[in-house]
C-alpha cells in the first residue's frame, strides 16, 4: 500500500468513499471541491492506494487559532473502503496524517465522528485520542438534497 497526495483523477473514488459515509454527491461537485482544498496550502488531502485502487482518504486542516502560539490540526474526514477495514489501513493513513501535521508545527489534532459510528470511535480511541466533549453546531444554510433521476 502507498499513501500519496491526492490528484483530481481520484475524485470518482474518493466521491464513491463519501457516498459510503452518507454525504451524497455528484461527480462534479466532488472534483470542484478537490480543487479548492489542493489549492490550499494549509489544507492537505491523501489517498491510501492498494493494488492501483484508491482505498481510502484522510482531508486535513492547518488552523490558527488566538488563544493558541501553535497551529492546530483537523482532520475533516476519513474513509476506508469498508472491504478493506482490517488492513490497518485507517491507522497508516493516520500516522501519515500525525507525521504531517507535526511537520505544519500542529501542537494538536482534533477529529470529530458521528455519534452512530461506534466502530469508529473505539478506532481513534485505541490510537491514543481521547473524546472531548461537547461541540455545538448551527446550520448557517439548509441543503437540498436532489435524487439521481
Amino acid at each position: 500500500m502507498i499513501i500519496r497526495p491526492a490528484t483530481l483523477e481520484d475524485a470518482e473514488r474518493i466521491n464513491a468513499l463519501c457516498h459510503t459515509l452518507g454525504y451524497p454527491s455528484e461527480l462534479e461537485d466532488t472534483e470542484l471541491r478537490l480543487e479548492k482544498i489542493m489549492k490550499q496550502s494549509r489544507d492537505a488531502l491523501f489517498v491510501a492506494e492498494l493494488c492501483d485502487m484508491v482505498v481510502g482518504y484522510i482531508a486535513l486542516h492547518t488552523v490558527d487559532v488566538v488563544h493558541d502560539d501553535m497551529p492546530w490540526g483537523r482532520i475533516s474526514s476519513m474513509v476506508i473502503d469498508e472491504n478493506f477495514r482490517d488492513m490497518s489501513i485507517g491507522k497508516q493513513l493516520l500516522e501519515h496524517a500525525e507525521t504531517y501535521l507535526k511537520k505544519q508545527n500542529c501542537h494538536r489534532i482534533e477529529v470529530t465522528s458521528h455519534i452512530s459510528r461506534e466502530e469508529a470511535h473505539g478506532f481513534y480511541l485505541h490510537l491514543g485520542y481521547r473524546i472531548t466533549p461537547l461541540r455545538f453546531i448551527k446550520l448557517l444554510a439548509q441543503r437540498v438534497l436532489v435524487a439521481a433521476g
